[in-house]
């Protein structure tokens, strides 16, 4: 593959990973409506240290540190969205 067709199947992965990505951020949303129903926490350091720990041991061996930071931003960036939802009362 030369660099042209390298790029193309990048952008058409990145489409993927936006598409899911928004999906993802959907769920946090429900996520939150959950939690402010249910009285629970916006963070769970237990699900959260699970889940990187998770996510690591399910990557090749050289790509663990980088699958874990990855999901790291995704949490906290559903985090912030949840508090966003919540503060704006978008969730009550």
């Amino acid at each position: 593959m030369d660099i042209k067709e390298l790029r193309a199947e990048i952008d058409r992965v990145d489409a993927e990973l936006l598409q899911l990505f928004c999906r993802r951020m959907e769920l946090s949303k429900d996520v939150a409506l959950w939690k402010k129903e249910q009285g629970y926490p916006m963070f769970d350091s237990l699900r959260e240290e699970e889940k990187l720990s998770s996510v690591a041991a399910k990557t090749e061996e050289n790509m663990g540190e980088y699958a874990r930071e990855l999901w790291k931003k995704l949490m906290d960036l559903s985090k912030d969205y949840q508090k966003s939802l919540i503060d704006s009362g978008e969730v009550v």
